[in-house]
């Protein structure tokens, strides 16, 4: 699209902006994208794009699997633009486009990786129209923002062009049959043992065929709708899996790939089930995209999970853990309280995933806590639940209903009051489990924790 006055001015009104921003030292700001979109609204349609746009997409794991991709890419010498220290709607990718062009908006980069919310479709894909898009599944998530899956999926049909190659879940039956009429590779993981001890979930979010609406026979139920099934009744089920984990060694920490071009080994940097998933999906693309065996599995090797989202640290012989379970996420709380008690041991789980900006704006909707797992807790590693925020007394509720005991949750509306009802003496493990917004104030729970477990050891 041509380069008008008003997208020159925009842009460099942008420019200024974010100069000034940095000036007073704020970074990873939406500011000048959404100045640019306020004087310009077309400004993505007509700001110059670098060569090669791939975009991550998922309800949940695509900042995780955004950040593998780039650090493999980076330790492979291979220069991107991308929006990890921005925001993953219009506004920011406008900013990151900003950043990365010259005075008259030529990109300076050929590749650009963009984390994508997929709720902001309408305002993103008719302007940017990704070579690859990259999903890595689809659920319920944040109700009054993302109303239902059904409702996601079909802003991304409507707004998806053709052109694009689809790299997607292949054991998400939603996110696998996205865009039906575009090219695609599944990446997968095959049946392992644990799944047969997976324990049912209260949600599910496809359970009848969409095509002639007959119950689907799932070949196995890994947890929500994630697995395998198929139609008894028309064609309709899981595409043939380009990309297939065949197996892991938890005691290794290492993973099995089926690949086009043969069996794969790979390093896997976390012992969760979405942490096999996501780098499951980061070293799929990679692979598909172009990058050897050598060059994926050495820096894989290297790569770490970032530690805002999932951190380990041994005090006094006490095991604190600092856990991302997303807040109005009913799947991505349900497999945190999975993994929880999967890790066993005794342990006292302080949930601080509430939404901040409910809390400062209006109030939070409660209603996902009754699609969260709770039931998992009621197992006996679970010494104490200590929900804490303003409306911990609604998440103890939901605990209760679920059937702890009484005595096992202790609600708390600040951290500081959240650290100090641990029970020291009765656990081993502390899991502090916060949301994307929370997390100033679980690292407060977390020095109060620590100075609490440091302070009786300097008192023994």
């Amino acid at each position: 699209m041509k380069r008008t006055f008003r997208f020159y001015f925009a842009l460099f009104f942008a420019k200024c902006t974010a100069l000034a921003l940095k000036l007073i030292g704020r970074k990873g700001t939406s500011m000048p994208g959404s100045w640019a979109i306020i004087l310009c609204p077309d400004f993505l349609a007509r700001i110059p794009l670098p060569e090669q746009v791939i975009l991550v997409a998922g309800t949940n794991g695509k900042t995780t699997v955004a950040n593998l991709i780039e650090d493999i890419l980076s330790q492979n010498g291979i220069e991107y633009l991308c929006n990890r220290d921005g925001a993953n709607v219009n506004t920011g990718l406008a900013s990151s486009l900003i950043a990365d062009s010259t005075f008259f908006g030529k990109p300076k980069h050929k590749l650009a990786i963009f984390e994508f919310d997929e709720r902001s479709a309408p305002l993103i894909l008719p302007y940017i129209k990704p070579d690859t898009f990259l999903c890595t599944n689809l659920c319920r998530d944040a109700l009054d923002r993302n109303a239902n899956v059904d409702f996601i999926v079909q802003i991304l049909n409507e707004n998806l062009w053709d052109g694009a190659k689809l790299v997607v879940n292949g054991d998400d039956l939603i996110a696998s049959h996205l865009a039906p009429g575009n090219k695609r590779v599944c990446f997968g993981i095959r049946e392992l043992p644990r799944d047969r001890e997976a324990r049912p979930n209260l949600v599910r979010d496809i359970v009848a065929c969409p095509k002639c609406d007959t119950s689907l026979q799932y070949d196995f139920l890994r947890y929500n709708h994630i697995g395998r099934a198929h139609c008894p009744n028309c064609d309709y089920g899981t595409f043939p899996i380009d990309y297939d984990c065949t197996s892991v060694d938890m005691d290794a920490m290492r993973f099995t790939l089926r690949t086009p071009q043969g069996e794969e080994v790979y390093r896997l940097p976390g012992e969760n089930i979405t942490d096999l998933y996501n780098t499951v999906t980061a070293v799929s693309f990679l692979r598909d995209w172009g990058l050897t065996y050598d060059q994926v599995s050495t820096a894989l090797d290297k790569a770490e999970l970032a530690r805002s989202r999932y951190d380990v640290e041994t005090v006094g012989g006490k095991e604190i853990v600092f856990c991302l379970a997303k807040g109005q996420s009913p799947i991505a709380s349900s497999r945190v309280f999975d993994f929880i008690v999967q890790r066993g041991g005794r342990a006292a789980v302080i949930i601080m995933n509430y939404d901040m900006h409910d809390q400062a704006h209006s109030s939070e909707n409660i209603g996902w806590l009754y699609e969260v797992d709770y039931e998992f807790l009621t197992d006996g590693c679970v010494k104490q639940l200590i929900p804490t925020g303003n409306r911990c007394y609604d998440y103890q509720v939901r605990a209760l209903l679920a059937g702890m005991k009484p005595a096992r949750v202790h609600p708390a509306q600040r951290p500081e009051e959240a650290a100090a009802l641990v029970d020291l003496e009765q656990v081993d493990k502390v899991y502090i489990l916060h949301a994307v917004f929370t997390v100033p104030d679980a690292k407060r729970a977390r020095e109060e924790l620590v100075k609490r477990i440091e302070k009786g050891r300097a008192l023994t």
